[in-house]
């Protein structure tokens, strides 16, 4: 079957240049796609309302519903806004649709489109196609374990879509009355129509494919990990050090695991580890708790950095307390040849295992201890040597050649 010629991605709320994992993977495999010979669309998050080509020679607009101003728990019906988002899609012409992000657009879009008999996938990146939460991170701000409509119905309550309510309650640091809402429910009964009659719902690790499989069971699923482009790269020697070199990567966050960060450096060795952290810090808070805990905060990073970061770094450690997707973070420091230590959560489990780094439960005092002790065992020519044996993960060409089957796959007539 043949690649369709006509491709358009969706992923709403960022401008298709926003720095982060969706929009970069989406600009990535756009890019690969054109150079295939495709003629490929992104309709966006950014401000531009008409199309135009990107740097990286694929067209790319916006549009009103798609421009997300601020985070907000309610679901608008918006059944023009939805209509008008419909003609934006059909007037690219695609042969496919791959969405990645919907936040934004109203509920009736979901049920419009999945009428509209256009070919589409849908990537799964986060949970807010079943979590306007999107984390599922509770309105404790913990992790709520994985969905059930009571306690969704009670997570994302009346007061909670109420955005002047809800901002005003999180800057005071106060827990909103619990009155449990339908909305939700009616709107993941939307989605469920948009996940049926979807030709296939790629999900980016096995554990985002058994957690939305239990929210929507009628749907195909396919397990698809993303390339990373830290698969092609060279790998750096490992310099000489006299302790081991123990990095973070990304944003200090209750999320990513500040705490889990701070509670492990605080048990290991001064004379034989050291713990660094590059990247932004969320909050003051996580900062002074980890300099506290022995952690070297050094500042932002870029792109061109991670090379000579990763050749001073003997283990990998990756902590997130949500169900993080596919973190790129493991795959960067994989594909540069480092052991990684990790939470057991989300998809982290898909890329490591006891051949290639350590993972632990962060929920246990017993868990952290034997992350702290594992790390503690380690040298840094002994992790070098480890690092040398760990295979690449799959490329960006790699990951284009399967999406290429499902956009085939898609379009091809029934």
């Amino acid at each position: 079957m043949p690649e369709p010629k006509r491709i358009l991605h969706v992923s709403t709320a960022f401008d298709v240049d926003f720095p982060g994992g969706i929009t970069n993977y989406v600009r990535t495999l756009a890019q690969s796609q054109v150079a295939g010979g495709a003629v490929v669309g992104v309709l966006d998050g950014g401000q531009s309302t008409s199309w135009r080509t990107h740097e990286l020679g694929f067209e790319v607009r916006g549009h009103r519903a798609t421009q997300v101003a601020h985070f907000s728990l309610r679901s608008p019906k918006d059944t023009a806004r939805s209509r008008e988002v419909l003609d934006v899609i059909r007037e690219f012409r695609p042969d496919v649709v791959h969405f990645h992000l919907t936040i934004g657009l109203g509920r009736t879009f979901y049920r419009e489109f999945a009428d509209a008999r256009i070919p589409y996938v849908v990537s799964l990146h986060d949970y807010f196609l079943f979590c306007p939460r999107i984390t599922m991170m509770d309105y404790t701000n913990n992790d709520c374990g994985g969905p059930e409509r009571r306690k969704c119905e009670s997570c994302i309550g009346v007061l909670d879509q109420v955005d002047l309510v809800r901002r005003g309650a999180r800057k005071l640091q106060i827990q909103l009355p619990r009155i449990p809402s339908t909305s939700v429910t009616r709107r993941n009964e939307d989605i469920a129509a948009f996940f049926r009659s979807a030709s296939t719902v790629l999900a980016v690790s096995s554990r985002v494919e058994e957690l939305y499989r239990g929210v929507y069971p009628d749907a195909k699923y396919v397990v698809s990990h993303i390339g990373s482009a830290s698969a092609t790269a060279e790998r750096e020697p490992k310099t000489p050090a006299d302790k081991v070199r123990v990095t973070a990567l990304g944003t200090l966050s209750k999320y990513k695991g500040a705490e889990v960060l701070a509670e492990i450096a605080r048990r290991l060795p001064a004379d034989r580890a050291v713990v660094r952290f590059f990247g932004r810090v969320d909050e003051e808070r996580w900062g002074r708790a980890a300099e506290e805990a022995g952690v070297e905060l050094r500042g932002s990073y870029t792109p061109a950095d991670l090379p000579d970061i990763l050749a001073d770094t003997d283990i990998g450690l990756a902590v997130p307390v949500w169900e993080d997707n596919a973190p790129q973070v493991v795959m960067e420091f994989l594909n540069h040849g480092t052991p990684v230590v990790a939470t057991r959560m989300g998809g982290i489990p898909d890329f490591v295992d006891e051949t290639n780094g350590f993972l632990f439960d962060h929920r246990t005092t017993e868990g952290i201890d034997a992350a702290a002790r594992f790390i503690s065992e380690q040298t840094p020519a002994g992790a070098a040597a480890w690092g040398a044996t760990i295979p690449r993960l799959s490329t960006p060409a790699d990951h284009r050649a399967s999406i290429a089957r499902v956009y085939a796959e898609a379009a091809s007539p029934s």
